[in-house]
């Protein structure tokens, strides 16, 4: 009787490894496969390659040295198995064995079929301030290797081999405080005309004194009526929720103002409740929530016609790829065309309005 074993992938079973790694991804991530020979895990099944995990090892600064879990796959008709929990108990060996004194691993906040394994492991997500503090100047070294600059939705999975404690991900009221913080403060170089299309006299908003404080609202009220109906929606079909925000995306929320003067919205999102549920099961009531979000903004920019509720809008309908997978656009865009048309239908009536107004 056949049975699985794990290796250290050889030389002459790339080819095969990579095929089946593509076969398991949305080729829209293509561009950021890696896969290194000396630290991927292969599972083996009849002589074939029916599973593997990707690690990336590499020196962050001189106290850390991190072992990275990149791509976990799993050919279609060996899933179910319990493949990707051994696969991960043999890479905290593996990579104990070299030394790592951390392990990390980028899941996205509605994939609890891969970030279970992780917490089931000890692992935990790790905050911003956490990684700041951790990583020192190698963040930037470590966001180059997990691709993080404008990964948007995924959340950093930790753990530290040396035991060393974390402080716990802010989530709900002190996580939605600091994101309108956040987003608050990105938004002033948009209202004081801070960028460098403003010395091409090129402007998308004209803003006075009398309506420059309303305006500094935005980010705040776009926020609060983005989160608090799908909220409602959840809590009367016994939904347990939980904010929380993204540490990354604010690259891309400063670069823009910068340059374009244009508003990037990072508003976070409200996730199911621990990681004891299917995605399966759950799709729809995440689009109708995405659904409700999506027409209460709409009904805000209606009232209030502005920049910042019509760009918050646009990337919760249209932005359902990668590096945008966390917004309201990837939950909707799952449940099929009846969604996704009325989402489209009412993000451009805004349009329309916009051109009439």
């Amino acid at each position: 009787m056949s049975t699985y074993s794990i290796s250290v992938m050889k030389k002459e079973q790339e080819a095969e490894t990579r095929e089946l790694m593509q076969r398991c991804f949305d080729k829209s991530l293509a561009s950021i496969f890696f896969l290194h020979p000396d630290t991927t895990l292969v599972v083996l099944f009849e002589d074939k390659v029916v599973a593997g995990l990707n690690l990336d090892v590499y020196q962050v600064n001189k106290q850390v040295k991190m072992g990275y879990l990149g791509w976990l796959y799993t050919a279609k008709e060996h899933r179910g198995k319990g493949l990707a929990g051994k696969l991960l108990s043999e890479a905290l060996l593996f990579l104990k064995s070299l030394g790592c004194t951390d392990v990390a691993g980028c899941v996205e906040g509605d994939n609890p079929a891969s970030f279970k394994h992780l917490e089931a492991k000890g692992f935990s997500r790790l905050s911003l301030f956490s990684q700041i503090q951790r990583f020192r100047f190698g963040l930037f070294r470590v966001w180059k290797h997990a691709s993080r600059f404008f990964d948007m939705g995924y959340f950093f999975w930790h753990l530290s081999l040396d035991d060393t404690r974390r402080r716990s991900y802010p989530e709900n009221i002190n996580a939605f405080v600091l994101g309108a913080c956040a987003n608050t403060l990105l938004f002033i170089p948009v209202l004081c005309g801070w960028n460098l299309i403003a010395l091409l006299n090129v402007s998308w908003m004209q803003v006075s004194h009398e309506t420059r404080g309303l305006l500094f609202a935005l980010p705040l009220l776009s926020l609060l009526v983005r989160t608090l109906p799908s909220f409602v929606f959840a809590h009367t079909q016994k939904i347990r929720l939980v904010y929380r925000q993204w540490d990354t995306a604010y690259f891309t929320a400063l670069l823009l103002p910068l340059l374009l003067g244009l508003p990037f919205p990072v508003p976070g999102n409200l996730y199911i409740q621990g990681s004891d549920w299917s995605l399966k099961t759950h799709a729809k009531d995440l689009a109708r929530m995405s659904l409700i979000s999506n027409t209460s903004l709409a009904l805000l920019f209606i009232l209030l016609p502005n920049p910042y509720t019509l760009f918050l809008l646009t990337l919760d309908t249209f932005f359902f790829f990668y590096p945008f997978c966390g917004f309201n656009a990837s939950r909707i865009k799952r449940e099929g065309w009846n969604f996704r048309l009325f989402s489209y239908v009412l993000t451009l009536a805004c349009y329309a309005f916009l051109l009439v107004y």
